[in-house]
């Protein structure tokens, strides 16, 4: 971002830099002002009275009226010399041009005003380190104007952070609140043609023409069934099939038309596939591939397939849509670079990684996944330097499927952001949890950065630490950054709750809780220590969750289910306190992935007769063969670099309990089971939760072999998790 002092004011500003305005007298704009630049004065005319301030709102045309000690907004302040410098694809470049006592503020659009407003404002030492009031920063007045002259415009034209979830998660009073505070860190509602046009559409496509689908099945993706045959079925289509071109080119045609645009109109389409597996096998799919494999998840990257169908929308459309952009997410099974077809100018890239370190940036050396995905990365940016197709980032600001235990991206941001600029990505969009007393520095950090991306990570943490906790920033910023080293050195990659005991123990919480205890003692105001204490309960769910894996691991199902519990009360409080501060669906996420093998686990826990022990003879592939030992519920597959779709384990007892169950405490993600050789069924998908077999009808007198063959069923529902990874046990009752 360009920030350029005019040469004929540099001597002024250097020998009296320390002059300034008085104390802010009137807020002037035009009786025609638009409602950005009404926001613009109320929001100055707000946080100015805050310090007892109280400035007179002047609407004016004539420039002569205009007397300082005052601040000049919007085309008034155009037509008085506060030229934006910086142009803008997004026109939200403003400048700040001081003119006596008279400080103007003008931007390339009414957004550029208003933003230019809140810079004065952060200027002034003002700031908003969450939503809602606790979260608004206000200095000690009287505060004079800074003599200024200043253009700025945002590095990237989207900057846009939003709560995921919908109304199960999320309340409207929780959007309100987070609007304005976006709105505050300067996130606009540009929305570029080229661009953020990434969604996952070919199952609402389908619906759309699901008559001449269902007429017509070959248009369908041909897929592979459980017990080996192939049917025609969604969500997923036959993106070879060339009516699946022709009808979205003829969607694209019928929504110019019903939306009265001229042919020439510039406008952004998606063309992704659905969330999820299920390409097509065809022999025509296969043919038409590059055959390149995708090394997370292990199976054929779709990248070209995609890029082919683009390019023949594209050519169905021909030159009579000159300014049509198609998108589409470089994400799963999509996250390569094309081998076989070059994508057309106008096809459009966001970069969504969600298959790789929840940990590590994109350009830490730590990472093991990351290394591939940057080579992808820096191949669309070299083609975007060659023949400008968009690229855009979209990320996400939590810890996939958990969302209540500490966790920060203040590293990760800092250096992604500033590299994603360097290459060109043209705007950052970020899916979120709404989680303040997790995510709340990262959140602030990356909308800083999101304007500004040549700003120092280090220099933004210590600066929110020393506007949020005030004389508490020490050991706050101490207990980030302890944080952040933590996540980046344990050699992880895999999130949700499954890396966290190799990651943490409960001497990290125990120190988490000294900094927390010294930064509310330091700290001398109420909202500071409010807001320290916002952090607290991330920590004790921290140490409740250790308990809980500790407990299990040890078989103690009574206390694993205890600190389970404990968890929803601690949750519960915090949400109670401040519902910005947890995660409205956290509970969800117990529920869903903790909840049924615990409970289950602890209704069982008095009829245990043997427990399957970690480390068990493990086999790779169809067949069970080159049998060696890997450990399950202690550790992840990411931690021991395993990797397969299909996995064995091999157990031998000798029992005379009838009858006799076996209990799988959690697999990814669909378990058939064998005792001494007969099958005795089938799981279904059932990733982390439990299974019970009866094995009594199987079993013989002396010793009985166990073999469990895990299936990962082509989806991928955590990085790096594999076959059992809870407790296995037998029972009888």
């Amino acid at each position: 971002m360009l920030r350029i002092l005019l040469p004929a004011l540099v001597a002024l500003f250097v020998t009296a830099c320390s002059a300034k305005a008085g104390p802010v007298e009137r807020i002037y704009l035009s009786p025609s002002a638009g409602p950005q630049v009404v926001t613009a004065a109320e929001e100055l005319d707000y946080h100015l009275g805050k310090i007892g301030a109280a400035p007179q709102l002047v609407r004016t045309d004539d420039p002569s009226a205009v007397d300082g000690p005052a601040v000049v907004l919007g085309e008034l302040a155009l037509r008085m010399g506060a030229v934006p410098q910086n142009a803008s694809e997004s026109k939200e470049g403003f400048r700040l041009l001081s003119q006596g006592q008279v400080l103007l503020i003008s931007g390339e659009s009414d957004a550029g005003t208003l933003f230019g407003a809140y810079e004065l404002l952060e200027r002034l030492g003002f700031d908003w380190v969450m939503p809602g009031e606790i979260g608004e920063i206000t200095p000690a007045g009287p505060l004079t104007l800074p003599r200024l002259d200043e253009s700025q415009a945002p590095d990237f034209s989207v900057r846009d952070l939003w709560y995921r979830g919908g109304p199960r998660a999320v309340t409207g009073e929780d959007r309100q609140r987070l609007d304005v505070w976006l709105r505050r860190q300067k996130s606009g509602d540009y929305k570029p043609a080229a661009g953020a046009v990434g969604g996952h559409v070919w199952q609402r496509f389908i619906k759309l023409h699901q008559a001449e689908f269902d007429k017509d099945r070959t248009m369908y993706a041909l897929r592979r069934n459980p017990d080996g045959s192939v049917t025609r079925r969604g969500p997923q289509l036959e993106s070879v099939h060339p009516r699946v071109a022709e009808l979205m080119a003829e969607d694209i045609r019928k929504t110019y038309e019903k939306n009265g645009w001229s042919k020439d109109r510039p406008a952004g389409f998606p063309i992704g596939p659905a969330d999820g597996d299920g390409y097509s096998i065809s022999p025509e799919a296969l043919a038409a591939n590059s055959g390149a494999v995708d090394p997370i998840t292990g199976e054929l990257d779709q990248t070209d397939l995609i890029v082919r169908l683009g390019n023949a929308v594209l050519e169905q459309l021909g030159e009579e849509y000159p300014n049509v952009y198609l998108g589409f997410y470089s994400y799963g099974d999509h996250a390569g670079y094309p081998q076989r077809y070059r994508p057309h100018p106008r096809l459009s890239v966001i970069f969504a990684p969600i298959n790789f370190s929840r940990y590590h940036s994109l350009v830490d050396p730590l990472s093991r996944g990351h290394p591939h995905y940057r080579a992808v990365v820096e191949k669309w940016a070299a083609l975007r330097r060659e023949q400008g197709n968009a690229l855009f980032f979209y990320g996400y600001n939590w810890n996939l499927a958990e969302n209540m235990l500490p966790y920060t991206k203040v590293r990760i941001w800092g250096e992604e952001l500033p590299y994603y600029h360097q290459l060109g990505v043209s705007g950052v969009i970020i899916e979120a949890t709404k989680a303040w007393g997790v995510n709340g520095p990262s959140d602030w950090l990356l909308m800083k950065l999101a304007w500004d991306a040549s700003q120092d990570w280090r220099g933004l943490l210590d600066e929110y630490c020393r506007k949020s906790f005030g004389a508490g920033a020490e050991p706050m910023k101490r207990y980030l950054l302890r944080l952040a080293e933590r996540q980046r050195q344990a050699g992880q990659e895999a999130g949700s709750y499954h890396a966290i005991p190799l990651i943490y123990d409960q001497a990290f919480v125990g120190a988490a809780r000294a900094d927390l205890a010294e930064a509310k003692r330091l700290a001398r105001t109420p909202e500071q220590k409010t807001r320290i204490g916002y952090f607290e309960p991330s920590v004790e769910l921290l140490g409740q969750y250790l308990d809980y894996h500790q407990a299990a691991n040890r078989f103690d199902f009574p206390a694993a289910l205890a600190a389970y519990e404990a968890m929803h009360a601690t949750w519960k409080a915090a949400y109670a306190q401040n519902p910005d501060i947890a995660a409205r669906e956290a509970p969800q996420y117990l529920e869903r992935f903790i909840g049924p093998f615990v409970k289950a686990a602890a209704e069982q826990a008095p009829y245990i007769v043997e427990r399957l022990p970690d480390e068990l003879d493990t086999a790779f592939g169809e067949e069970p063969q080159n049998w060696r030992p890997t450990r399950t519920y202690s550790t992840t597959w990411d931690a021991q670099r395993l990797k397969g779709n299909t996995v064995w384990y091999r157990y031998r007892f000798t029992t005379s309990q009838r009858p006799l169950y076996l209990f799988l405490g959690s697999f990814n993600d669909e378990a058939t089971v064998f005792v001494n050789g007969r099958n005795l069924g089938s799981s279904g998908r059932l990733f982390s939760q439990p299974e019970i077999v009866d094995m009594t009808p199987a079993l013989k007198e002396g010793e009985n072999e166990l073999l469990v063959r895990i299936v990962r069923n082509q989806s991928l529902n955590e990085l790096g998790v594999g076959g059992l990874f809870r407790p296995s046990f037998l029972f009888s009752r």
